[in-house]
Formats: structure tokens, sequence, C-alpha cells
């Protein structure tokens, strides 16, 4: 179908280039036409013809050897004055005359150009088809081995975070029998309680760790509702404010939105929430040295070239600046830059998953560069105000 379409774009393109110059050769010809007209055809030329015709027949009279000259010389005088005396019928014949010089040169000229762009636009449609097919095949290519080394860094990630406990809990076992044999009773039930207590230990980080996956794997399709998001932030404040004593959480609305009114957008209240926790609780554990952490949330209303209206809300912490080449990877599943002691809990799942809901809310969201802290701007489509 594309082969089609860049086909008949070809041929179109050809024939109008033909057609054009003819076309305003044709109307060109025409002002020439007026133009030539209305500077010779005067009325005093008019009336000098009409003397010369008189002064004729008075010299025929006066020199009648000469009438047979004069009479040349009348006649002659005369298609000339008939052609003064009538410019519009001499233009006509000139133009129809041109016109059908015209219509065969065109024709003729559309034939070939017809011909010519059927020629080319099988080739062009060809070396079209060609490209595509290249380009498809190597996105193919390029999108399998982003796949394929996805899960390279998965794998990689999942064995390194499950070899991680298996280590102290294989040397521990391990070495259960050597202390068997080597201390006593009471010794080896002390060793034996220790053993009891890394194992339980890792045990739970593993189990933690398989919650985090369980968790990203199981998300929820959102359950759209009519919300109204000024209320929705309000509320998140005023309950985790007491959780996490050591933020201080502000809200900013834009002058262009009206606080009485609100602001609705169709999202999932419970989801939108897991948003606002992740970027938070990520905000808290890249600045475990910042207390009192500042967080604040503005919320503005955004055109863009649609003319469709989205709600701009940007999450503001004044802690670590987030360079570049962080910014490129902060969404990508299993990455992470903070230093955490219990890898299980820093699994670099969180942004990915706030990205996966603001996704499915039909939004987007990008990590912005700050001089002074870090944000992040989520879009939403504005739904309706409130009246």
């Amino acid at each position: 179908m594309k082969n089609n379409l860049v086909s008949y774009y070809l041929i179109a393109a050809i024939l109008t280039l033909a057609i054009l110059p003819f076309l305003a050769s044709y109307i060109l010809l025409n002002e020439i036409l007026d133009s030539a007209t209305s500077l010779v055809v005067k009325p005093s030329t008019t009336q000098i013809l009409k003397n010369y015709q008189q002064d004729l027949k008075i010299l025929r009279k006066l020199n009648p050897k000469e009438t047979d000259d004069y009479k040349k010389k009348f006649n002659t005088v005369s298609e000339q004055l008939l052609i003064f005396q009538q410019p519009d019928l001499v233009k006509k014949v000139i133009s129809d005359t041109y016109l059908t010089y015209y219509l065969i040169l065109f024709i003729t000229v559309l034939i070939f150009s017809t011909i010519a762009a059927i020629f080319l636009s099988r080739k062009v449609a060809k070396s079209y088809h060609l490209l595509v097919s290249s380009n498809i095949t190597k996105e193919k290519k390029i999108q399998a081995l982003c796949y394929f080394d996805e899960w390279q860094i998965i794998a990689g990630k999942l064995a390194h975070e499950i070899n991680n406990p298996l280590t102290p809990i294989q040397m521990m076992v391990s070495n259960l029998p050597r202390l068997h044999q080597k201390l006593d009773r009471s010794s080896f039930a002390e060793n034996l309680n220790n053993t009891e207590h890394v194992v339980s230990e890792e045990v739970n980080k593993l189990k933690n760790m398989v919650s985090h996956f369980n968790k990203f794997s199981k998300l929820p399709e959102p359950n759209f509702q009519c919300l109204d998001l000024l209320s929705h932030l309000e509320l998140f404040i005023e309950q985790y404010s007491p959780a996490w004593q050591s933020v201080n959480f502000d809200l900013k609305i834009a002058d262009n939105i009206e606080q009485s009114r609100g602001v609705l957008i169709e999202a999932d209240a419970i989801l939108l929430n897991q948003c606002l926790l992740n970027l938070v609780k990520n905000a808290i554990q890249a600045n475990p040295n910042c207390q009192p952490l500042e967080v604040t949330f503005s919320v503005n209303i955004k055109k863009v070239v649609n003319q469709k209206h989205w709600i701009k809300l940007t999450v503001f912490n004044r802690g670590k600046i987030i360079n570049k080449k962080e910014r490129d990877s902060i969404f990508k599943l299993y990455y992470s830059s903070k230093k955490s002691t219990d890898s299980s809990e820093n699994m670099g799942l969180g942004l990915a998953i706030v990205r996966k809901i603001i996704l499915d809310h039909k939004g987007d969201i990008q990590c912005l560069a700050c001089s002074d802290g870090a944000a992040f701007e989520l879009l939403l489509p504005l739904l309706i105000s409130k009246t």
C-alpha cells in the first residue's frame, strides 16, 4: 500500500511540474496580448489611418495612372484599420491559434511525463520498499539485541542478588560438621544458634527480593476514576507527614489554576499514590544525610501542539543532583545509583514502576536537569475543571 502511495505521489509531482509551465505560459500569453493591444491600439492611430485613406483617394484622382498602386495601398490600410478598430477579434484569432499549438504540445508532454513518471515511480517504489525492509530488519535486530542485553543485565542482577545470601549460608552450613566434632555440646549449640540466625536473616532477604519482583510483575490494571489532583496531593501530604518527620512537604499551585474549582484527571488513586510514595522514598534513600529534606509538589496546566491540556506535576527535592548519565538510565529496570547495605531493598524497581503506572495513565514522566536538587515531571491528561 505504501509503495502505491509513493508511486502516486511521484506521478502527481512529475505531472504537476510538467503542466504548470504550460499553464503559466498560456496565462502570460494573454497578458502579453493585452499589453501589446493596449500599447498599439490607440484612437489617434485609427484617425491617422482614416486620414491616410482620404489622402490615397485624393492622390488617385490627381494621378489616374497610379490608380492600381493607390488601390493596393488603400486595401492594405483598410485591413490595418480593421485590426485597430476590432482588437478583440484579432487577439482571439491569435489566442486560438496559440491554444491549438499549446494543446498539441501539452498532450505530447503529458504522455511523455506520464510514461516517465510511471517508470520512475516503479524504481523509486522498489528502492523505497528495499529501504523500508532494510530499516525494519535492522530495527528488529536492534530490538532483539536490546532485549537480550536487558535480560543479560537482569540475569546478572538476579544471579548476584541470589548468590549474596547463599554464600554465607553455604559457608556456615558446611562448617557445622567440623564444629560438631571439634566443639563441646554447649559451644556447638551456640554456633548452631548463630548459624540459624544468619540463615534466617539471609532467607528473609531472599523473600524480600522475591516480594519486590512479584510486586512489579503483578502491577494491577488501573481502575480509572475521576480524581481531583489537588485534593489528592493535600491528602497525601496530610497522611504521610507524620510518618516522614524528616521530610518537609510543600504544595505549589500555578496562577493559571483556580484552586476553588480544582483539577480533575482520570486516574487510579491507589496507583497514583504508589507513584508519589516511590518518588518520595527514592528521594529519602538518595539523601540519607539531608535532614530535613524539602519535597515540593508543583502543579501547573500545560498546553501542547495539538492544543490538548495536560496537568504538569513536578516532584522536586532539594537534595542530591542527578547527572545526565543517571537521568538517561534512571527509569530502566533494576538500575540504581544508590549505595545500600541491604541490596534486597535496593532493587532498582521503584522508578520503573512509577514510569509503568504513568504510561498506563496515558501520560509521561521525565527526570529534569536541576542545579539545586532532583526533579521529576509527570504529565497527565486534564479531564475537566470543576464547575
